[in-house]
This record gives structure tokens, C-alpha cells and sequence, in this order.
């Protein structure tokens, strides 16, 4: 993800940071169900397999905006846009406001950290499950 923001590659960097996600999200819910979902619905995965169970109630509002920040903003559809439909999307959905500059550039900024952190809690609370 990093390495594509670094490169330009804003549009795909975004694309990449939701996949993450939804890979996070699909490890937890084969615990809880292992058939497949097809849906790449970020928040409803986060429901299904229950991730808000693992954040400790002190990272609880941290989660909740970062998964609004790429739930917002990512989509399976992604993979299959230009960084200027990409920038159309964003601002067909108003995510352009308070932003001076590029506003591919900002969104794939936000959705990269917010997605790190929650790949890294994910990956941080299955270490600690007894559940594994």
C-alpha cells in the first residue's frame, strides 16, 4: 500500500489498503463460519465476523473511524479505475471537502493509515486469541 502512495499510485494504493481489510475481516469470520461470503462489503463483514468484539473498549472509537474512513471510500469496483474515475468517485460521494490539494492523493493518505491500524490491531488481537 505504502509503496504504491509512494509511487503515485494513489487509486490502486486505495484499492490494495481495502483488500487488506476485507482479508482481515474474512480470516475472523471463518472462525465463526468458514462457507465463503461473496459480498465485499467492509462494515458488513466487520459484523459478521464480529471484529468489534475483539477491540479493547479503550481503541474502540479508533476503530469505528477508521473503518468509516475506508469503508467510505473503498470499493471492489476499484480495481477496475482510472486514478481520474477514482477522483470522480470521491467527489460524486463529497469526500473532497476540507481538503486543499489533491484529493486522490489525501483520501489514499487517510484510507492507508486507517487501514494499517486496522490490519494492525487485527493482527495484534489474533496473536493474543486463545481462539487460533
Amino acid at each position: 500500500m505504502q509503496r504504491l502512495y509512494d509511487d503515485g499510485q494513489y487509486g490502486l494504493a486505495i484499492y490494495t489498503a481495502g483488500v487488506a481489510v476485507e482479508a482481515l475481516f474474512r480470516a475472523y469470520r471463518t472462525r465463526i463460519d468458514p462457507s465463503f461470503s461473496s459480498r465485499h462489503n467492509l462494515t458488513e463483514l466487520a459484523k459478521e465476523c464480529r471484529f468489534a468484539e475483539h477491540v479493547p473498549g479503550r481503541l474502540f472509537d479508533e476503530y469505528t473511524a477508521n473503518l468509516a474512513t475506508v469503508a467510505l471510500r473503498w470499493n471492489n469496483a476499484h480495481r477496475y479505475r482510472s486514478g481520474s474515475v477514482m477522483l470522480r468517485y470521491l467527489n460524486r460521494n463529497g469526500l473532497f471537502k476540507g481538503i486543499r490539494g489533491d484529493v486522490l492523493k489525501e483520501n489514499a493518505r487517510q484510507v492507508i493509515n486507517s487501514a494499517t491500524d486496522l490490519v494492525n490491531l487485527g493482527v495484534r488481537r489474533w496473536k493474543n486469541s486463545s481462539n487460533t
